[in-house]
């Protein structure tokens, strides 16, 4: 096992993927800092109950290690980060030190296999295309997907799937698996349901 930093957020990170972040909190003004001094990571993880900002929510058991890949002072003056996510793990003990900043013992998944994309998938591949393209997405340069772990990934990242459902296939190991649970999803969300 091993000792993580946590940054709850109401949007997880998934493996492979970018997000951007405005650090404000003193806390994690500070453990920004201490990643970017110590070269090491802290753990994104899903709120379950609770806010972003303030007293500690709960959240979910799956969680990703983030890597600070950029950072920037913000026209707003705030400070701005750009992560990726890296490996996955579950939560086996919380804390909240001093500083309230949330602590856990984590234990690591193994990293999936890389497979080609079935055919039957061309549907999703084409998905994640437009959603590179837009605008607010084309800015953290994602790549192609060339095979079925990241194209679940870069969907379960970009798409807007409930808390539930991305803790879910978060915790998928299985990335064609993953894949047949977002087909199901986008059907579900073209239907309006």
């Amino acid at each position: 096992m091993s000792r993580l930093a946590l940054f709850p957020l109401s949007n997880p990170l998934f493996p492979e993927q970018k997000m951007t972040l405005q650090i404000f909190e003193p806390r994690y003004l500070s453990l920004v800092s201490r990643c970017l001094k110590n070269d090491e990571g802290f753990g994104v993880v899903q709120i379950r109950e609770g806010r972003e900002v303030g007293s500690t929510p709960q959240v979910f058991q799956f969680g990703v290690e983030a890597r600070i890949i950029d950072w920037e002072q913000l026209d707003n003056g705030l400070l701005g980060i750009t992560v990726v996510g890296c490996r996955k793990f579950t939560l086996q003990n919380t804390q909240v030190d001093k500083d309230h900043l949330m602590e856990a013992e984590v234990t690591w998944l193994p990293e999936e296999a890389l497979r080609p994309i079935p055919d039957r998938y061309d549907g999703l591949v084409d998905l994640a295309e437009q959603l590179r393209q837009h605008p607010v997405v084309s800015v953290l340069n994602l790549p192609t997907v060339k095979n079925s772990r990241d194209l679940g990934w870069q969907l379960c990242q970009l798409l807007p799937l409930s808390a539930p459902d991305k803790v879910a296939l978060l915790s998928l190991d299985d990335p064609e698996v993953r894949l047949e649970h977002l087909a199901e999803r986008v059907a579900r969300l073209s239907r309006g349901e």
